[in-house]
This record gives C-alpha cells, structure tokens and sequence, in this order.
C-alpha cells in the first residue's frame, strides 16, 4: 500500500469517525445542559455545547489504535505495534492528560494556575522522556545554538506557550479548528518529506480528527471544541515536531514549526505584552484578539477565516518547501514573511486603536 493511499486512510478514517461522535456528544450536551456559557468577552449568543474536544481526542486515538493493529496484521508483524507503542507511550500519555486536564475545566472551571501548572508537568515529562530541541537555528543571527539546557528550556516555554496559544485562538466559529488544522496538514507532509512516515500518520490522523469536528464548528457552529480541545490540540501540535521533523532539518525544526503556528502564536506574544502594559494578569479575559480587531472593523466571520486561513496556508506551504527541498532560500522568506504579518498585524491593532478614540 502506498504511503499516500495510507495518509488519506488515516485522516479520512478520522474525519469520519469524528463526524459519527459529534451528532451523539450534541445530544448529550443537551440533555445534560453542557452549555458554553455566554459572556461580555464571548462572541456567539445562545446555547452551544463545548465538548467537541471529547470527540477530536477520542478519534485521534481510536484510530491510531486500529490503524497500527490493521498495519501490525496486514504485514502479519506484531513487532510494528510493539515497537510504535514504545516510542509514543510518553506522548499519549501526555496527550490524554492535558485532554482530562481541558475536560476538567470545561465542567468545573478549574483555576488558570491549576491548568498552567497541569501544562508544565506533561511538558517536563516529555523533555524527560528524551524529547526536546537538541539544536536550534537562530535565524537572524545566524547561529545554531546546540545547548542540552537551553535546549530543554526553550523546548518547555514552546509545548506550554503553544498549548496556550491554540486556547486563546479558539475565540471564533472555526478559527482554531481551521488555522489547526491547516498547520497539521502541512506538518504531516513535511514529516513526509523528511522520512518520517509513522510520525506523519499521527499528524494526518490528527487533521482528519479536527476536519471533522470542523462540520460543525465552521460557522455558524452546532459544537465548541472547549478546552479539552483547543489545549489537546496545542500541545499535539507542539510536541509531535519533535518526533516528525528530524534528519538534516533537526536545527530548524523550532522555525519551522513557529511558522506552521504564526498566528495563534502572535496573537498570544501580542496578549501577554498587551496585559503586561496594563499590568494585569496574563489569563484575563479581554476583546483585543486578532479575530476581535478584524470583527470591530467590519469584517464577517467569514471574512475573518479567509484572513486567518490564508496566512496561514502561505507559511505553512513555505516551510513544507524548506523540508521537500532543503533549500535554505525558503528559510528566509519565511523570515521575510513573519517581519510582514507581525507588520501588518502592529497596524491593525494602530487602527483599531485609532477608532476606538
């Protein structure tokens, strides 16, 4: 079977058991009255459920496990699952904590230093189960930093950053799911690219997983996807770079995958700055997202996704281009690209700004 015909397997096999979940977690929700509270901070009015993370963590699972036992008996070795289960037991095991961790708030509403500390443990586990940035490339000083410690720390402050940044995204009728799930994609091929073919099937699992709890988040939305979702999602997408893009890209892996996740991670730099000036703590709520500035300019929610979506699709294309082809040209326009949007963004909080006066 070719590794292609396996990827859509993988992703389409997700998509669709997602798409079976979600219409029973609605039903549930409702029953039950698990809303997503509305609030002066929250966008969308009425009663939604907020449990779409549930089904997004159960597909990716479910569907690695049965990918790998069908692999395992179709090429009659059950070395394949041993050996696949063996290297990705620290992920999943983190992977499915930070999943209870997301549950937990979404129903009791847990204090942001309990989330933020849950988040620093899984992230600590996974450096200490041997994964973390054992090179970096410091592009504009043009220095590969090959520190063991200042490896770790670096590789600590992403997994708990991004993991945070998918959750202050997920503020908008399919904004994180997409931006997501457009980073997975492209996340999937370049672990393609680099030879990495089992790490690709999980990303392409994950995408599957987060396309189809997108039919029905994309706007208007039937299901949130919640905590349990959005951090699920961040720390999946911050940790598996560190299984999939390795070989003669090791040193730019943290480029890289700060370009699959430009946006969430921006806006998030941007929140902690923006809540610093005005001296109060990071996980207060407030309207001055990205998504927030375009919706006081007049744009849709649509609008918003098409903006998001393509800035996205254009930084993560170039980094795939880095890993299909090795050629550092693209390293650069990824950093001309990241000085534009951060640019463009700067001007777009200005105007914002400017209006409201």
């Amino acid at each position: 079977m070719s590794y292609s015909l396996q990827f859509v397997i993988a992703a389409s096999s997700a998509m669709a058991l997602n798409a079976v979940i979600i219409p029973l977690l609605i039903k549930l929700a409702v029953k039950f009255g698990w809303y997503d509270n509305e609030n002066e901070r929250k966008i969308h009015t009425g009663n939604i459920p907020r449990i779409g993370g549930v089904g997004i963590a159960v597909s990716f699972f479910t569907v690695i496990l049965l990918f790998f036992l069908v692999k395992s008996f179709i090429c009659k070795d059950t070395g394949i699952m041993r050996t696949f289960l063996h290297g990705y037991w620290a992920f999943f095991a983190g992977a499915a904590a930070i999943n209870i961790i997301g549950l937990l708030d979404d129903f009791t509403d847990l204090r942001p230093l309990y989330k933020l500390f849950g988040q620093m443990i899984m992230a600590l586990f996974i450096i200490l189960s041997g994964y973390y940035f054992k090179s970096f490339y410091l592009p504009f000083f043009n220095v590969t930093v090959t520190n063991v410690l200042l490896g770790k720390l670096v590789t600590f402050i992403w997994i708990v950053g991004v993991t945070n940044a998918v959750n202050l995204i997920d503020g908008l009728d399919g904004l994180s799911s997409g931006t997501t799930g457009i980073a997975a994609f492209f996340i999937g091929l370049a672990a393609f690219a680099t030879g990495n073919v089992n790490q690709a099937i999980l990303v392409f699992i994950l995408f599957g997983s987060v396309m189809g709890f997108l039919l029905y988040n994309f706007p208007p939305a039937k299901l949130f996807m919640g905590d349990s979702g959005s951090l699920f999602i961040g720390f999946v997408l911050s940790v598996l770079p560190l299984y999939a893009l390795k070989g003669t890209i090791t040193p730019y892996t943290l480029i890289l995958s700060i370009s699959f996740l430009f946006i969430p991670i921006l806006d998030t730099l941007a929140a902690i700055i923006r809540r610093k000036i005005k001296g109060v703590p990071f996980h207060s709520p407030d309207r001055e997202h990205l998504h927030h500035k375009l919706l006081s300019l007049g744009f849709s929610n649509r609008r918003v996704l098409l903006i998001v979506y393509s800035v996205t699709f254009v930084l993560s294309l170039a980094a795939y281009l880095f890993t299909l082809t090795g050629n550092r040209g693209y390293i650069s326009v990824l950093m001309v690209l990241w000085v534009l949007f951060t640019g463009l963004y700067i001007l777009l909080a200005v105007k914002v700004k400017n209006n409201a006066r």
